[in-house]
């Protein structure tokens, strides 16, 4: 059955009629653990509305820091560390977790899958009448291969020959297009799922969110007058655009401190052995605790050059961080001169002087990092997944009948 005729078929016979509580079923096929994607997709389904929603987790295995009442291990805990040790793909473990989602999954049910996607799941819970929801976390692979393919070219180095091959790019496309919505949580991932040729109505606009608790340590810290301290967080590699600042700390020459939280890629460790010994350049490897990375920092830097929304956006602007970004790290947060500069990731002369900017200017640094801070108010997780949940329950009612479009206005 197409994506079409399975719209069809729901928009028939399957609504969740008003009142009735929504069976939410996520389908993760990696195991849950302390990075980034296992967090957005625990406080998305934590924060829909419990009394609305009857949620269930498939996953391969679940993390003891984020085990919740919901959580359904797919595979049995013997048969995950046998699979890992044989170092087993997880789209290949996910085979044997199918059959234990499907038989769970009933008609009206929103399927809400998380790559990697598992094309046979998305046709066997239509089938059963379920709605099936995709979560996009990055753009679509024709887009992030043309971006990430300039960055490469930069530096005249190419790109690792795995990445971006046609047959993985065709599936990926046959995948979101047999699906019956697909989330994007920016712009750049909307046109790339346009780009695929999925309709306009079939895609669901979101963002994600910060998680004030978690990184209380950090917020509303009183920041003592100093040079001003500049962070990186993320992996250090060409795609994240670590090279780029790199070049441009050193061309900024500014008194100040730069911070790189994150295992840094031999493609920038070995080039870059100069910068990264330099004093005033400290990379902390993998953190734990990233509050202590915001709470040390004055200023954040990331200059991604492809991502979906990426959490460290928001967890910084609600640290009352400002910016140096990319527009492709902006999520929906960061707006250009308001809680951040915005600057191309392939200019070094552009971020040199974004630096120096924020560096020089105390009042400037103040005023964005208060625009930031009010800003992150508003994609606090609570109010994220409720308005998820309104789309997902809009879409279950009435199949038919477009998403609404991000409505900025109103945030």
């Amino acid at each position: 059955m197409n994506a079409q005729a399975h719209a069809s078929m729901i928009g028939n016979s399957s609504q969740i009629g008003a009142g009735q509580r929504l069976r939410v079923q996520a389908v993760l096929w990696n195991s849950l653990g302390p990075a980034s994607l296992s967090n957005a997709l625990i406080e998305l389904l934590e924060n829909l509305p419990a009394d609305a929603v009857e949620r269930t987790l498939w996953a391969l295995n679940r993390h003891p820091d984020l085990r919740r009442h919901y959580h359904r291990a797919a595979v049995p805990d013997l048969a995950y560390r046998l699979l890992c040790k044989a170092h087993v793909p997880a789209n290949i473990q996910g085979l044997l977790g199918r059959p234990h989602a499907l038989r769970s999954i009933k008609a009206g049910d929103l399927v809400y899958i998380w790559p990697p996607f598992d094309l046979p799941l998305i046709k066997g819970a239509q089938e059963r009448g379920a709605i099936v929801v995709a979560e996009r976390t990055n753009c679509m692979a024709p887009m992030a291969h043309k971006l990430v393919s300039r960055a490469y070219a930069r530096r005249s180095i190419p790109m690792p020959k795995s990445w971006f091959d046609p047959r993985g790019m065709a599936e990926e496309r046959e995948r979101m297009l047999q699906c019956d919505f697909v989330t994007a949580n920016n712009a750049f991932v909307k046109q790339s799922v346009l780009d695929a040729g999925l309709p306009e109505e079939r895609i669901l606009e979101t963002s994600y969110g910060f998680n004030p608790h978690r990184l209380a340590s950090a917020i509303a810290v009183d920041r003592p007058e100093r040079p001003p301290v500049f962070a990186f967080v993320g992996s250090g590699s060409i795609s994240k655009g670590l090279d780029v600042l790199l070049e441009a700390w050193e061309r900024a020459g500014v008194n100040g401190r730069l911070l790189i939280a994150g295992e840094i890629d031999p493609e920038i460790g070995a080039p870059y052995e100069h910068v990264l010994a330099r004093p005033d350049v400290d990379a902390l490897g993998w953190v734990h605790d990233m509050a202590t990375v915001y709470a040390a920092a004055d200023v954040f830097v990331f200059p991604s050059h492809t991502e979906g929304g990426p959490l460290v956006v928001y967890e910084a602007a609600g640290c009352g961080l400002p910016a140096i970004i990319s527009p492709m790290g902006c999520g929906r947060l960061v707006r250009h001169g308001q809680e951040g500069l915005v600057v191309d990731p392939l200019d070094v002369d552009e971020m040199a002087e974004a630096i120096t900017k924020l560096a020089e200017d105390p009042a400037l640094r103040q005023t964005l990092a208060r625009n930031a801070r009010d800003r992150a108010q508003k994609f606090t997780w609570d109010k994220v997944g409720m308005r998820l949940y309104e789309l997902f329950r809009g879409i279950t009612e009435t199949p038919s009948r477009p998403p609404a479009p991000w409505d900025e206005a109103s945030l």
